[in-house]
């Protein structure tokens, strides 16, 4: 796997990150890693709530501007409460949209992607959500993203957010869209950060 290195987070947070154990899992092998990590002046309790509200994304969000929660036929659902073994369709902007944005922020039709995925984990004890791109077989395509919450110490609430991207279709994606995921993922972490402080307010 080759690991992907992010200024932002290094010169932002590196001592802070340097001494916190991670609350994600173990990372898997793969063609290549998209990550983001920042801390949040908020409960944590406010922050997965955030994490956790798809209809807000557009609010806030340049990276993955609309996620839907949808049953096994990719039917969007009334109730959009993530649960596992449902399934989530995702637009996302790739690379990411300039911030700030909102819910009336046009998108970049060049650079518009769809996926559909399978929500595999919403733990509210450990603080973790992933879900995994079902488009295409494993085989194809094997990508899950996780993201986590925890609390380091008394001054932040720790965001990291981490897609490893594996198999045959990974290489395209790789060569092609590899800098714009990884702009996705320090966006979204830095928004993310911004909408959550500011719910705290």
């Amino acid at each position: 796997m080759r690991p992907t290195s992010t200024l932002f987070t290094a010169l932002l947070f590196g001592p802070l990150l340097a001494t916190c154990q991670s609350n994600l899992p173990p990372p898997s092998a793969g063609i290549f890693t998209a990550q983001a990590s920042i801390c949040i002046q908020a409960p944590i309790e406010l922050a997965w709530t955030a994490l956790l509200d798809f209809a807000s994304y557009p609010k806030w969000n340049p990276f993955a501007r609309s996620m839907k929660v949808a049953n096994g036929l990719g039917v969007v659902l009334d109730d959009q409460t993530p649960q596992e073994n449902r399934r989530l369709w995702i637009q996302a902007q790739i690379p990411p949209l300039e911030p700030p944005v909102n819910e009336n922020t046009p998108p970049n039709v060049l650079h518009s992607q769809v996926s559909f995925e399978n929500i595999t984990t919403i733990d509210s004890t450990t603080r973790r959500a992933s879900w995994r791109a079902i488009m295409l077989p494993d085989i194809l395509l094997d990508a899950e993203r996780w993201s986590a919450l925890s609390v380091p110490n008394s001054s932040c609430t720790l965001y990291e957010s981490r897609e490893v991207f594996g198999s045959l279709v990974s290489l395209l994606v790789d060569l092609s869209m590899a800098p714009g995921l990884q702009k996705g993922f320090e966006y979204q972490a830095a928004e993310y950060k911004r909408y959550v402080e500011g719910l705290a307010i």
